[in-house]
């Protein structure tokens, strides 16, 4: 059974390598406040004090942090960094959501050290993290994915091969683009109706039994006509996500970039933290 080093604990890593210690994986762990290992060693696992000692003797290694620069910090710290400590013959998963040029210089840089690299983004929240239901969208060679399914079944209901390095986070990006612009749109029109003075709540389940619905805009509705704001996906995550898609784009993108805005003055509003659904706040 491969050993496995976890980098990045924070609410979606935890529970990613929570599910690998219950399918019976030897787990080494890392997170840059060391308190959040606490619950992973109270289940078995092992704590390293950097990147670099967790992944010493492991046969995978999986990251999941907020940003590229995180991400940089994590693999690439010439003192600290994971690919510097890897043994011959790891593989190594980049979970985080990345900019399309930051998966491709870190997948580069992994090349240069002849490691073994798959980029593989998660589509869920915590709740899916939680109950092993999330979506990995994987580039990188098939045969390193045959290589790693079983871990990566441990913590996902399905596995979707995008592609080479980089098609992993065009489509996770283009994922959350999506999702961004429908909370922003759907804010928006809760706003418009109650400015009608009619009850949005109504209107908008009317709406949700037309084809041009969506599963998620059922719990993303609920939550802005409830005025629930506790975070499951951050507002200041969900800008930095459109952020990176809009870095992607090769011509100018007024809807895309419309909704980055509106997140973004979000965040300049000390909302950040909160939901993104919370932008509903704003109308």
């Amino acid at each position: 059974m491969y050993k496995i080093a976890f980098l990045g604990l924070g609410a979606m890593g935890e529970r990613m390598a929570s599910h690998l210690l219950a399918a019976g994986y030897p787990l080494t762990v890392y997170n840059r406040t060391a308190s959040r290992t606490d619950a992973l060693v109270a289940q078995g696992a092992i704590a390293a004090a950097t990147p670099k000692a967790a992944v010493s003797d492991a046969d995978v290694v999986i990251s999941i942090v907020r940003d590229d620069e995180a991400s940089r910090d994590i693999w690439l710290d010439p003192q600290t960094g994971a690919l510097a400590g890897m043994k011959d013959g790891a593989l190594a998963i980049e979970s985080s959501t990345l900019s399309v040029d930051g998966i491709k210089f870190l997948a580069k840089q992994a090349q240069l050290q002849h490691i073994d690299f798959l980029e593989a983004p998660v589509s869920g929240s915590r709740p899916q993290a939680e109950n092993g239901s999330l979506i990995f969208l994987v580039g990188g060679h098939p045969d390193l994915l045959e290589r790693c399914r079983p871990v990566l079944q441990c913590m996902g209901a399905t596995i979707q091969h995008t592609g080479t390095i980089g098609c992993g986070a065009l489509a996770k990006l283009c994922t959350n683009t999506l999702m961004g612009i429908q909370v922003a749109a759907i804010a928006e029109l809760i706003g418009m109706l109650r400015q009608q003075h009619v009850d949005p709540d109504k209107i908008m389940q009317a709406v949700a039994n037309t084809a041009v619905w969506s599963p998620i805009a059922d719990r993303n509705l609920s939550l802005m006509l409830q005025h629930q704001t506790a975070p499951l996906f951050p507002i200041e995550l969900i800008e930095k996500d459109l952020r990176y898609t809009l870095s992607a784009m090769a011509q100018p993108s007024p809807v895309i970039q419309a909704s980055q805005q509106l997140f973004y003055k979000g965040i300049k509003m000390n909302m950040g933290l909160q939901n993104m659904t919370a932008i509903a706040e704003l109308f």
